[in-house]
């Protein structure tokens, strides 16, 4: 019998679990992963729920998600499986060495992944990382989770984290080469439901007083830029992502769009030494004001600043 002040734990397997669930999508695949039956996966995540006092999944069209209490769990979760690993190591045991999970802005897989995974390549590090490909907004709720260890992310708003290097991006219209406007036609575009870039395009027009339509809705790039490419409307892109047989739009009816910030952010708590390879090389390519390389770590940083004082002195 608990005492009034005796502590509550939670088994470390729940934590597992849970994780296991979150990563895989499902009850059942955690549950082969973890070689365990489905019903013994399902009690475990009903004990965790009755422990943390609410629900951690819920279900929406696309499967299952966190609930609020989920992702606020699922931060420390990670951090806490961490640490019984690396205490589990002191013994000799080896842990499940786990991919360096990098998030890649979905708009700008066309023109960059070969680019990107050929610098993970060059510094030995392609078999330690797991690329998640998602609009900017889930990125930003990905590693505020704790799922993704590390986010390239291009927003107005950046992430509460850390940030290992900013720049500016440069938002431009985007439609077919061919595209053209009937005089007096609301202007189309196409719709990514819940994305910056959409929200940011119905921003702009708005604000200028325009007459718009919602000419396609689709939340997959593939399909975006289908659309582009069979004359349905525009679309917005960072400038330096504009597909090659698109072209960017300058008529002189569309609103100037804003600038974003581009970066590269690190989840918190993640020490940027462990992945100072693979920081240095997504930054070398994805960073358009790259200029000295090592200025990412902290340490190294304030290193090369006192040379150049010293050598500017």
């Amino acid at each position: 019998m608990h005492r009034r002040h005796d502590k509550i734990n939670i088994p470390i397997e729940l934590l597992r679990s849970f994780v296991a669930i979150q990563e895989l999508g499902s009850f059942t695949k955690a549950a082969s992963h973890l070689q365990l039956t489905q019903p013994a996966i399902s009690a475990q995540v009903k004990r965790l729920q009755q422990l943390v006092g609410g629900e951690v999944f819920s279900r929406n069209g696309l499967g299952l998600v966190l609930t609020e209490k989920g992702e606020i769990i699922s931060k420390y979760a990670r951090r806490i499986l961490a640490m019984n690993d690396q205490i589990m190591s002191l013994s000799g045991a080896k842990p499940h060495a786990r991919h360096f999970r990098v998030g890649i802005p979905n708009v700008f897989v066309e023109r960059m992944l070969f680019d990107i995974v050929k610098s993970c390549e060059k510094v030995g590090q392609t078999d330690r990382i797991q690329f998640c490909c998602e609009p900017s907004g889930d990125l930003v709720k990905s590693l505020n989770s704790g799922y993704l260890d590390l986010a390239f992310i291009v927003s107005a708003v950046p992430p509460h984290a850390q940030p290992l290097s900013k720049w500016t991006e440069t938002l431009v219209w985007a439609c077919s080469r061919d595209f053209l406007l009937s005089p007096g036609s609301p202007i189309p575009i196409l719709s990514w439901p819940q994305a910056v870039s959409d929200q940011t395009a119905i921003d702009a027009l708005e604000s200028f007083g325009l007459q718009f339509t919602v000419a396609f809705v689709a939340s997959d790039m593939a399909a975006q830029l289908a659309a582009l490419r069979s004359g349905l409307g525009f679309f917005i892109f960072p400038e330096r992502v504009v597909p090659p047989d698109l072209k960017v739009a300058r008529e002189h009816y569309l609103p100037q769009l804003p600038e974003v910030t581009g970066g590269l952010y690190l989840r918190e708590g993640l020490d940027a030494k462990r992945m100072a390879p693979v920081i240095e090389g997504l930054d070398n390519v994805l960073n358009p004001n790259r200029a000295v390389a090592g200025r990412l770590i902290p340490e190294r940083d304030d290193a090369h600043q006192r040379k150049s004082r010293k050598g500017a002195a």
